[in-house]
């Protein structure tokens, strides 16, 4: 019966069009799943912190706590971390590309080779870390974030103190 449907013209274009249609539903919903792990996400919200190399790419994480705890090699691409507190955390080759970083407390973090590209940090608290050995950072970010005489910087940017 198939062979039939398909040898006749309009009936195999309406089933080639309808193929098409799940096909492309399937892969649109197979794309709103989320891109970060469900199960690292939870144990931040819960307050197990430890996560090291855990894919939080695009997730909220705003208003949670991972201080003094270790996540480097983490991939927090495009995550929502506002007022996220992250004081003493080992972010060692972590990657912030995108990231909403405002108001978050990354003081005295750790952040050798962190990629900071296209990070928002308005508001951000670098006081006492050491910021030498980040990727991306710029002169506009460190505008509108905090740092002090203690945080170290790449060659050729300079701290902004918040008063």
């Amino acid at each position: 019966m198939l062979t039939a449907l398909l040898q006749n013209g309009p009936m195999r274009s309406t089933l080639l069009f309808l193929a098409l249609l799940i096909f492309t539903a399937g892969a649109a919903l197979a794309d709103a799943s989320p891109h970060y792990d469900v199960a690292a996400v939870a144990k931040i919200h819960g307050g197990i912190v430890d996560c090291v190399g855990c894919n939080l790419a695009g997730a909220d994480l705003s208003n949670t706590c991972v201080k003094a705890h270790d996540l480097h090699g983490a991939n927090f691409d495009g995550a929502n971390a506002t007022l996220m507190c992250m004081s003493f955390a080992n972010f060692t080759n972590v990657t912030f590309r995108g990231t909403d970083l405002s108001a978050a407390n990354l003081a005295s973090a750790k952040m050798d080779g962190a990629d900071l590209t296209g990070a928002k940090t308005s508001i951000t608290s670098f006081l006492g870390t050491d910021l030498s050995k980040t990727k991306g950072l710029t002169q506009a970010q460190l505008n509108v974030a905090c740092s002090d005489k203690a945080t170290k910087l790449p060659a050729g940017l300079k701290i902004h103190i918040c008063s």
